[in-house]
């Protein structure tokens, strides 16, 4: 078989359309032309060539065919067809489609032939287009209750370039997918096209995000055992061994009990000492004094402050976290997830988590949605849902936000390039800030001891350990008085 090779497509700036062969404007014809395979950038600069009869007869059909097309920069030229024709002054025509000013430039007026192609796109004489979204996209386009109404970041950018700038109106308009709907711009609605793809990418990523339970238990287990770490106990060894040797090389110089002295506060009295006896016993005194300050604190802390967890927020620390994943079978099947497959909750668990929570599954595994439904349910519109889960702010599947224009919109450059200065100009980040600033959360207390969060339940295993020293110390004490009365 042979090999089929891709071909970059070639448009030209400047087109030549001779059409002086048809008295009447081809229309048909052309367009399946420019449909099909057209060889010019929607921006180009047309020269037609047309009869006089055919401009004269017929000039509606020819303005009316590159509005249709979206070419806005186009000069018509009647050019004679007979000897009578060439009395008459050869002139050039062309009409701006928004404000419906028509431009005639005679030949012989060549210091005026820049009117031919004056910037259109300048000023729109407050021309409707339609703008299109099949659902709402949280903090970007969201519908109001009031149905009509929108709001959103994207319609803050494009509602200051379009009014201010362009003297542009828009339309909002929310439909399905499957709708006949014909719109001059999309938002997240793309489609693949052969020719003028017409797409501005955005610099936020949306596509798929993770939402996942909050998990906020206090596990004082490791920390209540911290002086059976490890760490601790070779510094306990290490304390007990020099008190040894010190007691065993020079006992006229240690003449209390250094262990005693040193770990349980007892022993004799430390300034009846000499006084390299005293140096070392408080050196010794503060190293264990500084364990347990040290100890205390870390306590005290998890018991006083508000936030004594930390989680996930980068998809590499989510996939270290521990937490279960439920997918469902029709994302593993459409979505890029084979890095997620050991975090992944088999058929069985599945059935089981349903089984055993029901509709409340998503309150104890993560799941996958979309990055504004996720955003959506955690803004200050949902504050319930603040305390129950959070959304890891990178995407597992990442797409870019993007608009797509018409094929044969002629405001896809323009629009661009205007959205292009608000992001180098950093005012988009000035409009994502305020936005952000309007939906914060209430700031916390300063001083993050003023409100201690402290429950019964947190610190049970403190008094479990208390209940069992003391039935032990009980034990043990019974054990002593029986041994002593059976002696």
């Amino acid at each position: 078989q042979s090999i089929k090779t891709a071909t970059k497509l070639k448009y030209a700036n400047v087109v030549l359309l001779d059409v002086t062969g048809w008295e009447r404007f081809p229309t048909d014809l052309l367009r399946k032309q420019f449909d099909d395979n057209p060889c010019h950038f929607i921006n180009a600069r047309f020269i037609v060539l047309v009869t006089r009869s055919c401009f004269f007869d017929d000039r509606s059909s020819v303005v009316k065919f590159f509005d249709d097309q979206g070419i806005v920069n186009y000069a018509i030229v009647p050019t004679p067809t007979n000897a009578s024709d060439l009395d008459h002054d050869t002139f050039l025509f062309t009409q701006n489609r928004y404000s419906k000013e028509e431009i005639v430039v005679s030949l012989d007026e060549l210091d005026h032939l820049y009117q031919l192609y004056p910037d259109k796109l300048a000023n729109m004489h407050a021309f409707y287009i339609r703008f299109a979204t099949d659902r709402n996209n949280y903090p970007y386009i969201i519908e109001l209750l009031e149905k009509g109404r929108f709001d959103g970041i994207i319609l803050w950018l494009l509602f200051h370039i379009f009014y201010n700038i362009l003297n542009l109106r828009i339309t909002m308009h929310l439909i399905e997918p499957s709708d006949d709907f014909d719109a001059d711009v999309y938002f997240e609605m793309s489609v693949q096209r052969d020719h003028f793809q017409h797409e501005y990418y955005f610099h936020q990523m949306g596509g798929m995000c993770v939402s996942c339970p909050l998990k906020t238990d206090r596990y004082f287990l490791p920390h209540i055992f911290k002086p059976f770490s490890f760490g601790a106990c070779v510094c306990l060894a290490l304390v007990f061994v020099v008190c040894v040797v010190l007691k065993r090389f020079f006992p006229n110089m240690f003449r209390y009990e250094l262990i005693l002295q040193v770990l349980l506060r007892g022993g004799g009295t430390e300034h009846y000492q000499p006084f390299p006896a005293r140096i070392i016993h408080t050196s010794l005194s503060f190293l264990m004094l500084f364990l347990c300050r040290r100890y205390v604190s870390n306590m005290i802390s998890l018991i006083s402050l508000r936030v004594f967890y930390k989680l996930p927020s980068t998809i590499a620390e989510f996939k270290a976290s521990g937490y279960k994943l439920l997918v469902y079978e029709d994302q593993q099947k459409n979505l890029p997830l084979d890095d997620f497959r050991f975090m992944m909750l088999d058929e069985d668990e599945v059935q089981d988590g349903r089984a055993q929570y029901g509709a409340l599954v998503h309150k104890h595994y993560c799941m996958m949605q979309q990055c504004s439904d996720a955003a959506f349910l955690l803004s200050p519109y949902f504050a319930e849902n603040l305390k129950q889960f959070y959304t890891i702010q990178e995407p597992i599947v990442p797409s870019p936000y993007r608009l797509q224009f018409a094929k044969n919109s002629p405001l896809a450059g323009t629009i661009s390039r205007y959205i292009g200065l608000y992001y180098e100009t950093g005012l988009w980040q000035y409009l994502l800030t305020r936005h952000f600033a309007m939906q914060l959360r209430k700031a916390q207390s300063a001083d993050a001891l003023a409100e201690v969060v402290f429950y019964f339940d947190d610190f049970k295993i403190v008094w479990l350990m208390v209940v069992y020293g003391w039935l032990i110390s009980v034990a043990v004490l019974i054990m002593e008085m029986l041994s002593k009365k059976m002696k």
